[in-house]
């Protein structure tokens, strides 16, 4: 989850190589798997709410709403993360 929240180029072929490492178990590459393919679900919702900010702001945005330990911080923190995926798309 640290490599998909990270959202770099680097963490992205990482996670894509763990997927088809197959010295590791089948349960952890399928996760994997299901974190390098996240990004072909988002939808036009999250592609519009990103295109008003850049990269930057979001991930500024991101690190600022993680001050607070909330529930509702929490799912800001995925919001904000597809937005930089959205934005790196």
């Amino acid at each position: 989850m640290l490599l998909w929240y990270a959202q770099t180029a680097e963490s992205e072929k990482a996670i894509a190589a763990f997927a088809t490492d197959t010295s590791k178990s089948t349960s952890f590459r399928s996760y994997a798997n299901e974190l390098a393919h996240r990004k072909d679900k988002i939808g036009q919702a999250i592609r519009t709410a990103a295109a008003s900010s850049n990269e930057q702001s979001l991930r500024d945005a991101r690190c600022q709403r993680m001050k607070t330990v909330s529930d509702e911080a929490l799912y800001d923190l995925d919001d904000y993360t597809l937005k930089i995926i959205a934005k790196r798309m």
